[in-house]
């Protein structure tokens, strides 16, 4: 094992994605340093055959944790809805939906929360996740699936609430 090439070849993709899924670079290095101290923690108990599905799975989890304790904005990608330009009207309606969607996001249960981050979040395959997880691509679509029938409904029932 050389831990300076596993470093290098992880920690800027560990990077983006716990950005993406905590929205502060701050949070999402601690994060980063805490999923390289588990691993080589956890390398010295049993043998990693994955060193790149370890980190994403240790930092998935622990942004998880992180959301459900601190409830920050998960940042989830530009929907391009509104711009600079629009009217502040629309501006603050699509600010209002981002965040529900966030809060909801940090409310799936813990597989589909990695499974949805790993995804739609960093742009992963079925099968990369599954690899990454440990888990069945089968799963990984059943989780990605459920995660999203969940989110939709939810936005689907709060944008209802805002018509009546």
């Amino acid at each position: 094992m050389d831990w300076d090439q596993i470093v290098r070849e992880n920690a800027r993709e560990l990077l983006r994605l716990a950005v993406r899924v905590v929205g502060c670079s701050a949070d999402a290095e601690g994060l980063v340093q805490d999923a390289f101290l588990k691993a080589y923690q956890y390398q010295q108990r049993e043998e990693v055959r994955n060193w790149g599905g370890l980190l994403h799975r240790f930092v998935v989890n622990g942004a998880l944790d992180h959301l459900r304790k601190q409830k920050p904005a998960v940042s989830l990608p530009e929907t391009g809805l509104a711009g600079p330009a629009e009217d502040p009207a629309r501006l603050a309606e699509v600010r209002e939906l981002a965040d529900h969607l966030r809060r909801e996001v940090a409310r799936l249960p813990r597989q589909q929360f990695e499974v949805f981050c790993l995804s739609c979040l960093d742009g992963r395959s079925n099968h990369e996740v599954a690899e990454a997880l440990g888990i069945q691509e089968g799963a990984v679509a059943t989780a990605l699936h459920k995660a999203r029938k969940r989110l939709t409904a939810s936005m689907a029932r709060l944008l209802r609430r805002e018509k009546a």
